[in-house]
């Protein structure tokens, strides 16, 4: 039996460094996924990270940055590429679209922001890489550019649930919700690849229809919610069925309760008691 993949929250990571999460169940699970378990970085939580650290100042950049730290501190870590990607290549066998975006160049890029001394040299690149093969080599990170993405995708994400508010769009249904992540994901849409993918997303379209029935709520501000989408696209990852999603967000968890990749989301508490479990 292959071990569990673990994917953390961004949520996990802030209340860890926050010590909202006791360091004893931090250590108690680290460990836990080091003997049991493989680790997976989402790219998602690690943009969220990243943008923490871009929207903060110089003071706070040490903060920002060990948070990022924290992510990448678990044995054996890889990082998922974007969840299009991940999808294109675990339920359709096909290659990524985003070369850019590949687990090597996460690594990369998480591996630069860790060795910066300041977000200024971050910014301005002039950090330096101590390992093989980087000798005579400085590196940078254009974090504005970063939070213009999020931001942007953030927004695309706020105006759809408002036109479906107003009704200026009709209501998704399975198969307007499969043909259009199918296309953003350059699969084509026949009944095959619209019945795989709802089987392979079912948390992930439960998610979104959530959303789509709060739009419908006049009080329901989107742009104190915006983190909905990121919290959407993590729901992608499941598509593998050997990913478990670790959270402390409730809502994530109410919000797809009728998936039966719901018992693969799991709270920060709930993998603590897996991990003391594991011992006896």
């Amino acid at each position: 039996m292959l071990r569990p993949k673990i994917v953390f929250d961004t949520q996990v990571i802030a209340n860890i460094s926050s010590q909202s999460i006791a360091t004893a169940a931090w250590d108690n699970v680290s460990s836990y996924i080091s003997r049991k378990c493989r680790y997976e970085i989402s790219v998602n939580t690690f943009y969220e990270l990243l943008s923490s650290l871009a929207n903060g100042d110089e003071a706070h950049f040490a903060a920002n940055q060990s948070r990022i730290r924290l992510l990448c501190s678990p044995a054996g870590r890889k990082f998922l590429p974007l969840v299009g990607d991940f999808v294109r290549g675990e339920v359709f066998g096909l290659g990524a679209k985003r070369l850019d975006f590949n687990p090597a160049q996460l690594k990369l890029w998480a591996e630069v922001v860790l060795a910066a001394k300041s977000k200024a040299d971050l910014q301005k690149g002039r950090v330096v890489l101590r390992k093989a093969g980087h000798a005579g080599r400085k590196y940078g990170f254009d974090l504005q550019l970063l939070v213009r993405q999020i931001a942007e995708g953030k927004q695309s994400h706020a105006e759809r649930l408002e036109k479906l508010r107003r009704g200026d769009l009709t209501a998704s249904t399975s198969v307007s919700w499969s043909n259009a992540v199918l296309g953003l994901m350059g699969v084509p849409a026949n009944d095959t690849n619209r019945a795989k993918l709802l089987s392979a997303l079912y948390a992930a379209h439960e998610y979104d229809k959530s959303l789509y029935e709060m739009a419908k709520n006049h009080n329901y501000n989107f742009s104190q919610h915006d983190t909905d989408w990121i919290d959407s696209q993590q729901m992608y990852y499941l598509a593998d069925p050997s990913v478990l999603f670790i959270t402390c967000d409730k809502n994530i968890r109410f919000r797809t309760k009728r998936s039966s990749q719901r018992l693969r989301v799991l709270s920060f508490n709930e993998l603590v008691t897996h991990a003391t479990e594991s011992r006896s």
